[in-house]
């Protein structure tokens, strides 16, 4: 039997209806139209880099310099990090934040030196394991008197204990769906892309953050310089690293190895994307003793495959095979 609405028993105009139509045909033109320009630029990228490759004296294009603000904190300084706020008087007593550090050299009188950002990475350390030398970087930014420990993203490439802060776990699956989307898209033209997961304590909301990237079939480096990075994710949680190996398989390479070592740090490669199910790896690096550990995805994200069907289990017979 053929069902209608009321509003085509009366000949009514359902306008809320047709404005829902109007608002999901002008979202799905805008989509396009994004992916159409994102793949034109894509072109022109893949274009520009085989051009240079075949030029003699061709060069990567130059970094953006930092423009962090020289690091000269006070007693007033705040730290923020893994959603904590903290004073910098908790690492250093006025004294030292006033004069300096007391620095005693082989054979020479102790003396008083500047405190640098690198004096703070290693008193913070001993609280904060995963703050690890040549891993972070700690950016301060003088008008706020703020300073934001940022954990670098090494360079990547394809050659039951539980995650660090894991009441933050599982994330939601839609942020892994993001991603997979994202590394899709780069995979057409066999690259690998990289990003991190946050977590903000503010809005308690999970972000995928896709940092400028200099990006190859067999490699990602983040390029963008730690101020910038820290301006974006203040007061927010890093969760993990996660970055693709197009339709290769998500095997951890050498590079991987030795790039993915901050303590507690969960790393994830989603690989072989030409796939309808695409293939992750996820672990977590304990310490330099330990090294890695392997995690199972469901783990790390929701899964997607949780809504049963509506259905009468008595018809369900189960049976013994001879």
């Amino acid at each position: 039997m053929e069902q209608t609405d009321i509003f085509s028993i009366f000949g009514m105009v359902d306008e809320a209806k047709i404005e829902k139509e109007k608002q999901e045909a002008l979202a799905k033109k805008e989509k396009e139209e994004k992916l159409a320009k994102m793949q034109e630029e894509m072109k022109q990228k893949m274009e520009a880099a085989k051009k240079d490759s075949g030029t003699p004296g061709a060069s990567a294009p130059a970094k953006k310099e930092s423009v962090a603000d020289a690091f000269k904190p006070d007693e007033e300084t705040i730290i923020r990090f893994m959603g904590e706020t903290m004073s910098i008087t908790a690492f250093f007593s006025p004294e030292e934040l006033a004069e300096g550090l007391l620095v005693t050299k082989k054979d020479q009188e102790p003396e008083r030196q500047p405190l640098t950002a690198e004096m703070l990475r290693a008193r913070m350390e001993k609280e904060y394991p995963e703050l690890v030398k040549n891993h972070t970087d700690m950016v301060f930014m003088k008008k706020k008197n703020l300073v934001v420990p940022v954990m670098k993203a090494k360079a990547k490439g394809s050659d039951g204990i539980m995650p660090m802060h894991d009441s933050h776990f599982p994330i939601p699956f839609i942020i892994l769906n993001q991603f997979i989307t994202l590394a899709n898209f780069y995979a057409q033209y066999k690259l690998e892309i990289h990003a991190d997961i946050y977590y903000s304590t503010d809005s308690n909301e999970y972000v995928l953050d896709v940092p400028a990237q200099e990006i190859t079939r067999y490699r990602t480096e983040v390029t963008e310089d730690a101020w910038s990075i820290a301006n974006r994710i203040e007061g927010f949680i890093k969760l993990m690293e996660i970055h693709s190996h197009h339709e290769m398989q998500p095997a951890p390479s050498a590079l991987d190895n030795r790039s993915e070592r901050v303590p507690g740090m969960v790393y994830a490669i989603v690989g072989k994307t030409n796939e309808f199910f695409p293939r992750i790896t996820s672990r977590q690096f304990l310490n330099e003793e330990i090294g890695h550990i392997q995690l199972h995805p469901k783990d790390i994200f929701e899964s997607p495959f949780d809504e049963m069907p509506v259905f009468d289990p008595a018809g369900i017979e189960v049976v013994q095979h001879g």
